[in-house]
């Protein structure tokens, strides 16, 4: 008699071992198997818009922080140096000054994924030191050194730059982890939600957005301190307030939607968590990212506060295109293991020494600092090209200009640019 009705749905998903027990059938694995391809074709629809963002918002009057995000996407996207497009966006961050949480903290993200990035380490270095002027007394952070209010959004974003500056070498004081991790714990409310500032009322205004914002950082802190029990409860509250908001993942009109689930995906990956609310968190946000991209690539979020620089044809917004196609790869890391250098010294460039140990060796010696100094002077009259173009990358960051120094020619062609060098070092040692 063959089997009918409800009971033969919930056999069709298992097979019978020969030597007895079930099998899981080819169902779900085929599901799985469709989902991957499906977001292997909407990654390629991607990428095209992807790019057309990248060469918006590559315009001098964009925002560095949105730079920095699309620029994020393109690098987990797979985009290489070499393409116009992503040289130019590099070379354009490279040359930005950030002075608020997102910018810094979201160019220090793309420091930290970047290795071939200018100047990568004075960067990162310069800009943890002004990010932690973000940070107010009480742990959390502002939009800006002058704002002492703080946010949950801003701190994860804060975190988030902390985090990568440590990776790129960059020292952090354990305090600055402590405070950011009581402060993150204060925002909690009794039922394990969080909340945008401080003045939460009691289980009505955490939001899944900021809940995974407060799940990441006390992750991140985590980290950073150690195993901490009060962490570790405070984390698991956070997941447990997911358990009672099912309808919240996968669903395009939960508030700032776009922004949340890479936010999820953050918090999932730092705690190893792969079910929310007893769902597959990444199956369900990938189901919903595939079914609303746009036909020209990209995508747009009407719950999402703010979309950034917007494109037509389909291209989508930049903000939720680059939060899409981020959540889509899943490249975040839960460790980012510290950035050992390749030390390249002057005496070790030669004729032919590529460009890269020519910049490696210029970055190198601004993190030096004001030490460096007399060796650069030295170089700037070597007979070695590559060292003269090293030594005047270093000077140009040491001292703020280069003087009318020109690497390629030698030391009598640039007399009087030594000479200038030579009477600031004299000024300022």
């Amino acid at each position: 008699m063959p089997i009918v009705g409800p009971m033969a749905r919930a056999m069709s998903t298992l097979l019978p071992l020969a030597a007895g027990g079930w099998l899981l059938a080819a169902g779900p694995v085929r599901a799985q198997e469709d989902l991957d391809a499906d977001v292997r074709q909407a990654l390629d629809k991607a990428r095209p818009a992807l790019l057309a963002h990248l060469r918006e918002v590559s315009k001098p009057d964009a925002r560095p922080g949105e730079l920095a995000l699309v620029l994020l996407a393109a690098v987990h996207d797979g985009v290489e140096a070499g393409d116009r497009t992503f040289d130019a966006a590099v070379e354009r961050l490279a040359k930005a000054k950030p002075d608020q949480t997102y910018d810094l903290a979201l160019r220090l993200t793309v420091l930290e994924a970047l290795p071939t990035f200018p100047d990568r380490l004075a960067l990162a270095k310069a800009d943890t030191r002004q990010l932690l002027q973000c940070c107010g007394r009480s742990g959390g952070f502002g939009y800006s050194k002058a704002d002492g209010g703080g946010d949950l959004s801003n701190t994860q974003y804060g975190a988030l730059g902390l985090r990568a500056g440590a990776a790129l070498g960059v020292d952090i004081e354990r305090a600055v982890w402590q405070r950011l991790a009581e402060h993150t714990g204060g925002l909690q409310d009794a039922y394990g939600g969080f909340g945008y500032t401080r003045r939460l009322r009691l289980g009505n205004d955490a939001t899944a957005s900021m809940t995974a914002a407060g799940i990441a950082v006390l992750a991140i802190c985590r980290q950073q301190l150690g195993a901490r029990p009060e962490l570790d409860r405070q984390i698991d509250r956070g997941w447990q307030w997911f358990a009672k908001k099912p309808q919240v993942v996968g669903e395009p009109r939960t508030p700032w939607c776009l922004y949340f689930h890479y936010g999820l995906e953050r918090a999932a990956i730092l705690t190893d968590v792969t079910t929310v609310a007893a769902a597959d968190w990444y199956a369900a946000g990938a189901r919903m990212l595939v079914q609303k991209q746009l036909p020209g690539g990209g995508w747009r979020s009407p719950a999402d506060g703010h979309n950034g620089t917007q494109l037509d044809r389909g291209r989508g917004d930049s903000v939720p295109t680059a939060f899409a196609v981020l959540f889509l790869r899943r490249k975040f890391q839960k460790e980012v293991a510290a950035v050992t250098p390749h030390v390249v010294r002057l005496v070790n460039l030669g004729p032919r020494s590529p460009a890269r140990d020519v910049d490696a060796c210029a970055e190198q010696l601004v993190a030096r600092g004001k030490p460096a100094v007399p060796e650069v002077l030295q170089a700037l009259r070597s007979e070695v090209e590559p060292q003269r173009r090293a030594a005047a990358k270093a000077l140009q960051g040491l001292a703020g200009s280069g003087f009318g120094y020109e690497p390629a020619g030698d030391a009598a062609a640039n007399r009087d640019a030594i000479k200038a060098a030579e009477l600031w070092w004299l000024r300022h040692r």
